[in-house]
């Protein structure tokens, strides 16, 4: 425990030695850079009320991605909490502290899930990520996921993943990496344009003989390294038919297997997840621009069930089946100087199936359902002066169908809800680089069908083997209500602090409690009105183009009524990090995050306590050769060097240190 506690200091005394440097260059945020999750429209990130932090692709290419999950990326973002539990499983983190699916996952602005797609898709296509803080459920809807944690709001932000679109020179690269429990990566990547056409393709595949990811006694009960091997396919085009930017078509392709088992013989995985993403824009006058979009996300999971014993037998085949299309239609009309009105229109039409063959030669069904949902919004924002003022309006219906129910007929067929959602901004900018912002907005969710049918049945409660989620039919919908008020202050010598108090509460929340560890079993309850509130404070600096370094720490503070706190959710969150670019072509990234833990269940009388503690990671990358037509560079990545295995909920472990080595060409 010294040693890690020197690591760490000594990680946090480099960091903070450059905020005394007098080296005075321009802001850290560049007057050219634009954010379009506010508005749906390009803008300035001082043009905006709420807080947006951008991740772009120069930053990603730094990160270490241990578990293969994109939500990686945004954990250092002040307010995140990051817990994948994996490279086969989700991230359960939270975001302001209410739980994971409050923050929703959008692909160009059109939703994705939140647990499944950051594991599906490869940064390699992403051009920045855009992570509102702050309530954003009036230009963008919930998400009808009826797998894992349910139906997904957009309460406490949304994290917009925008894909390349303008190639400004061909670009292909190779990689090759390998490392720990034999882990062997490859990737390809090529970009390039020709007329008014902008593409790029690539793939990447890992394959590994993984290691133990469970605790001692484990419900995961694994025998042998777990396998592992992951496929990603994709491709994205952007066409500009009169070669500027009054029209545009995009469309994005992936295609994701994974598959492997769980460290035994008859716990074998298969993952089958697809992506599409098309757009269309058109500048329609000078004050007048239309865009749409539509996609489709497929999600096909299956998986082992097996008979423990001197020889494993296989007890049966179990599956889940998600087909979602997403729609989006909006007008932005501008009007004033610099005023502008959006109004649109979206839907959602899902179909969710679970299915079990317990080798009697047919499948049985378990839940079947079917979902849609449509809404009309429209936003004003006005700017007056030094004054920025956001107002909207949204409406929402939504209607389930439900077929089956644990196998059985449901108690109702349909069920059906409309709400009326607002949101409202305010931002004042001084003549002195500070910003003062504040932000409000309400939710409406309804429970997911996983949630309230299950995955198992009512009398499988602690029956060793079966593990999954209890039903809970009399699940109630939640409404939400999100505040936050915060200040930015661009500082001489290119210091920029952000300061953000926040206060959200949800009615009705519905949460998933851990009802047994072995077998792991859950169940989602109403826990009457939660609350979480705190605050984040954030000091980042540019010192020079290969100089960067920034701090962060987020309190927050959670309450389930008449239990406990919120699952996953710790009271502290601290980051720290530290580019440095070396004249030889050498450069060191190090990240910190700190977790000071939290409770797997809101359940005072069977909630149990985990503390993560300090993640360290570095990557480190050295050019070997390079000309105007190529480069050739090797690197390394260092996950968790502290070793630092420490546990999480469900019996599952962080794997403690890995590494990965190898090259990569660009031509």
């Amino acid at each position: 425990m010294k040693k890690k506690g020197i690591i760490i200091t000594i990680f946090l005394t480099v960091s903070l030695l450059p905020m005394f440097s007098q080296v005075s260059i321009k802001d850290t945020i560049s007057i050219s850079e634009v954010v379009v999750t506010g508005s749906k429209s390009p803008q300035s990130v001082g043009n905006v009320t709420q807080k947006i932090d951008i991740i772009d692709v120069k930053e990603l290419t730094k990160l270490v991605i241990g578990n293969r999950n994109i939500a990686e990326a945004i954990m250092y973002t002040p307010g995140a909490s990051v817990s994948t539990l994996s490279r086969n499983d989700a991230n359960w983190g939270t975001y302001g502290g209410i739980g994971a699916k409050y923050s929703t996952y959008m692909l160009q602005g059109l939703p994705i899930d939140a647990f499944v797609d950051p594991m599906s898709l490869d940064l390699a296509a992403v051009s920045r990520i855009e992570v509102q803080r702050g309530p954003a459920s009036v230009l963008y809807p919930n998400y009808l996921s009826q797998d894992f944690a349910g139906n997904q709001s957009p309460l406490a932000g949304t994290i917009n993943i925008i894909l390349k679109e303008k190639i400004d020179k061909p670009l292909t690269s190779v990689s090759t990496s390998y490392g720990s429990y034999n882990t062997l990566n490859g990737q390809f990547y090529h970009q390039g344009s020709t007329k008014n056409l902008n593409y790029f393709t690539g793939a990447t595949y890992e394959s590994s003989d993984y290691t133990n990811y469970g605790t001692d006694n484990s419900w995961l009960n694994m025998q042998k390294n777990p396998e592992y091997r992951k496929t990603k396919i994709y491709g994205g085009a952007t066409w500009y038919p009169a070669g500027n930017d009054k029209q545009k078509f995009t469309l994005f392709l992936n295609k994701t297997f994974h598959t492997g088992d769980a460290g035994r013989v008859y716990r074998g995985f298969d993952n089958d997840y697809g992506t599409i993403n098309a757009g269309y824009s058109i500048k329609l006058n000078e004050r007048m621009d239309l865009q749409a979009h539509m996609g489709l996300r497929q999600y096909n999971r299956s998986w082992q069930e097996s008979n423990f014993g001197v020889i494993d037998t296989l007890k049966s085949n179990n599956g889940v089946v998600q087909n979602i299309i997403p729609a989006d239609i909006s007008l932005t009309v501008k009007h004033g100087d610099k005023n502008s009105l959006i109004i649109g229109s979206d839907y959602q039409g899902a179909d969710y199936y679970t299915w079990s063959d317990p080798l009697k030669g047919y499948k049985s069904f378990g839940n079947k359902s079917t979902a849609f949902q449509t809404g009309i919004y429209a936003q004003e924002e006005l700017h007056v002066k030094n004054f920025i003022w956001r107002g909207g309006i949204r409406y929402n219906y939504i209607r389930n169908n439900i077929e089956l129910v644990d196998g059985g007929a449901p108690g109702s067929n349909t069920k059906d809800w409309n709400s009326f959602l607002w949101s409202t901004g305010i931002k004042y900018k001084t003549n002195t680089d500070i910003s003062f912002f504040a932000n409000a907005g309400n939710s409406f969710l309804t429970p997911g069908l996983k949630s309230t049918g299950g995955t198992i049945s009512l009398s499988d409660k602690g029956v060793i083997g079966r593990n999954g989620q209890l039903p809970n039919p009399d699940l109630k919908p939640e409404a939400g209500l999100g505040l936050d008020a915060g200040i930015d202050a661009n500082l001489p010598a290119s210091i920029k602090i952000t300061v953000r108090a926040f206060s959200i509460s949800v009615s009705d929340a519905i949460i998933d409690n851990v009802v047994s560890q072995n077998p792991s079993q859950t169940q989602s309850v109403n826990a009457g009105k939660t609350t979480s509130a705190g605050f984040e404070a954030e000091i980042k600096q540019l010192l020079s183009a290969n100089i960067q370094w920034f701090v962060n720490y987020t309190y927050m503070k959670t309450n389930v009524k008449d239990a406990g706190t919120v699952p996953f959710a710790p009271d502290q969150v601290a980051n720290a990090g530290i580019n440095l670019g070396m004249p030889f072509g050498m450069m060191v990234s190090t990240y910190l995050n700190y977790n000071n833990g939290y409770y797997d269940s809101s359940d005072k009388t069977s909630r149990n306590f985990f503390k993560p503690g300090a993640l360290l990671n570095v990557n480190i990358s050295q050019k070997l050769a390079q000309t105007q037509s190529y480069k050739v560079e090797c690197f390394g990545q260092f996950y968790n060097i502290t070793n630092n295995r420490y546990e999480m909920p469900w019996q599952f472990r962080n794997t403690g240190f890995s590494l990965m080595a190898g090259i990569r060409t660009s031509f």
